[in-house]
């Protein structure tokens, strides 16, 4: 129970001194977390004083956890923090920079802390709804929502995964046989759409030159 009394303890303090102490240190610390607070202190001159900043490095021990867990207001740390800074501890007696600081850290309470809250209490339900159904499922357990997509877009294409498992199980010579297959089979048949042509060519040549014979004696004149 001794070390929860704060650091800096000196061995001329009772128990009772130091838990004492520890108290003050506990109440002060969370007064930091408030802007006003630090706006009054600023204006008075306590910020100037070697001895005060002093004081508030020694502070620095509320942000371990052994120390952290009892603080009731823990953005007190992050005000803390800041002090440590000389530029912060000057524009803090500026009422204008302090009533700025009140209105974020108001809207921090009343926002984020709410989504948060909220956040939490889905992430919770949606848990506790996947317990009650892998349970009616008899402790299968059941899918993700990205998980079942999945399996429905590759049970919608079978024959396309089919396909693709064949051709990538083909080796590279079998692609490449198989390609050069096809174009034999191409110019193959370019050669014979040529040869028809010739032939149909030379059998037309041929009924024109009948044609021309059977026309020629009808042409001569009879004396």
């Amino acid at each position: 129970m001794a070390k929860m009394y704060g650091k800096g303890k000196t061995a001329i303090e009772s128990e009772e001194q130091q838990k004492r102490r520890w108290l003050i240190e506990l109440e002060f610390v969370q007064c930091l977390s408030n802007p006003n607070y630090l706006n009054f202190l600023a204006q008075r001159g306590y910020f100037k004083d070697p001895s005060f900043i002093n004081y508030l490095k020694y502070l620095q021990y509320w942000k371990e956890p052994e120390y952290a867990k009892y603080l009731m207001y823990p953005m007190c740390l992050y005000f803390l923090d800041l002090l440590q800074y000389e530029h912060f501890r000057r524009e803090i007696v500026n009422s204008q920079c302090c009533k700025f600081i009140d209105e974020q850290a108001i809207l921090q309470w009343q926002h984020y802390t709410r989504k948060r809250i909220k956040m939490m209490n889905s992430v919770g339900e949606n848990a506790a709804a996947a317990a009650a159904l892998q349970q009616s499922n008899g402790g299968i357990p059941v899918p993700s929502q990205e998980a079942a997509t999945a399996t429905g877009t590759e049970a919608a294409n079978p024959q396309q995964q089919q396909q693709q498992q064949q051709t990538s199980a083909l080796p590279t010579s079998a692609l490449q046989n198989g390609a050069a297959n096809v174009t034999q089979t191409q110019v193959s048949g370019g050669q014979q759409q040529q040869t028809t042509q010739r032939d149909q060519a030379q059998t037309a040549s041929a009924q024109q030159q009948q044609i021309n014979g059977l026309a020629a004696p009808g042409s001569m004149k009879l004396d």
